[in-house]
């Protein structure tokens, strides 16, 4: 069983409001596709939620599921990588 220290709810806080603006920008990025049908747009949508899912798996792999500490941090950091190559490529598509 995991012990819920205080610092384990100042992580989960953390966690929290990071998927709150992370959802908030996502929600900014996807308004400004629909609102003037730019591709790039769109990607940056998707590389934001893709960096916002990294920050949140890495917590619920280690909490929910009971992965290794390193593993769900591999894991997390590996899927916001993929969300920075997707927003560098929204950047670079542009014609």
């Amino acid at each position: 069983m995991v012990e819920f220290s205080q610092l384990f709810w100042l992580t989960t806080l953390t966690k929290v409001v990071a998927l709150i603006l992370g959802a908030f920008i996502v929600y900014l990025a996807y308004r400004g596709y629909k609102r003037n049908s730019s591709k790039p747009l769109l990607y940056v949508a998707f590389g934001f939620a893709l960096i916002t899912a990294g920050t949140i798996i890495e917590g619920i792999l280690y909490v929910m599921v009971g992965s290794e500490l390193l593993s769900a941090i591999a894991t997390g950091t590996t899927v916001m990588v993929l969300g920075f190559v997707v927003i560098i490529y929204s950047i670079y598509s542009v014609k």
